[in-house]
């Protein structure tokens, strides 16, 4: 049974479609689409696809993401919500899915995780995460397999990276590895785009595009503001039942899902005040039968 659920994603869920633009502009210039056509943008791919589908920053990207703070951004609401979600954490060892610059791992340790595995598939984002030399964390290059034993850690979280993910079968095969590691009963949580914070203009981030225009798999601009200006990547557009189905299929329960608010929504002139920008899913790794008898 799910509980806390705010809001509708039920959108519709159609094939993928369409190529991966990325562009990075420069402080003070603003990101319009014709410009793409002008050469106002530095390089193609700096962030986007790689040959293989797999999102991929280039060193200049993973440094300016590696800039993005928590408080006072858009991204403190879903943070805040998983914060909430996991409780008391001491002396657990977690699993941070696509840690990225760092951020989420560090947010796991000052919650009192005693140790925490970030893995990322891109080396650009490894390095910047490594270069905060974060205590008590080790740093990972994961390819097709999270590169942890079976049933090794306590917990499992994913900050903004689902939103990133191509397709639904590669979703499945990152939800199948994720509930490998996990040991039974353990938590895995999963913070992404709300799938109606399309077309909507939030204070850390804005979608262009309107969530009606979009389908399941959709690539689709997300314009990030950093202290050292824009950054325009290519998101993927999921539903809530996208994103619930992957986790079903990899044999995790579904047991709540949220649609976080600022605590003070007055504070916000930007649209946090009225729709939430992320959804907050928790799943948890079931409890094998004899380890709930006890035999």
């Amino acid at each position: 049974m799910l509980v806390r659920r705010r809001g509708s994603a039920q959108l519709r869920n159609h094939a993928a479609r369409g190529p991966a633009d990325v562009y990075l502009a420069r402080p003070g210039q603003e990101y319009s689409r014709p410009a793409r056509w002008r050469g106002c943008y530095e390089g193609r791919r700096n962030l986007g696809s790689t040959g293989d589908d797999r999102y991929a920053y280039s060193a200049d990207s993973a440094r300016r993401y590696g800039s993005l703070g928590i408080e006072g951004t858009t991204y403190e609401i879903g943070f805040d919500a998983v914060r909430e979600l996991l409780g008391d954490i001491t002396r657990k060892t977690f699993l941070d899915f696509g840690c990225g610059a760092g951020r989420s791992t560090a947010f796991l340790r000052a919650l009192g995780a005693d140790y925490v595995y970030g893995v990322d598939h891109d080396r650009n984002m490894l390095e910047a995460a490594r270069s905060r030399e974060v205590g008590g964390a080790t740093f990972l290059f994961a390819d097709d397999a999270i590169p942890l034993p079976g049933e090794s850690v306590d917990g499992a979280v994913s900050m903004s990276v689902f939103v990133e993910i191509r397709t639904l079968s590669q979703m499945a095969r990152i939800c199948a590895q994720v509930a490998r590691v996990l040991r039974p009963g353990s938590p895995f949580i999963v913070e992404s785009s709300n799938p109606m914070a399309f077309g909507h203009s939030f204070r850390s981030y804005r979608y262009p595009q309107a969530a009606e225009s979009l389908r399941s798999g959709s690539r689709t601009p997300c314009i990030v503001t950093t202290s050292e200006g824009q950054v325009v990547i290519q998101d993927t557009f999921w539903t809530e039942d996208d994103y619930a189905n992957s986790l079903a299929r990899a044999g995790l329960s579904v047991i709540g899902v949220d649609y976080p608010r600022p605590r003070d929504p007055s504070a916000w002139s930007t649209d946090e005040a009225f729709v939430s920008p992320c959804l907050v899913i928790h799943a948890v790794k079931a409890v094998r039968k004899r380890e709930l008898t006890g035999s």
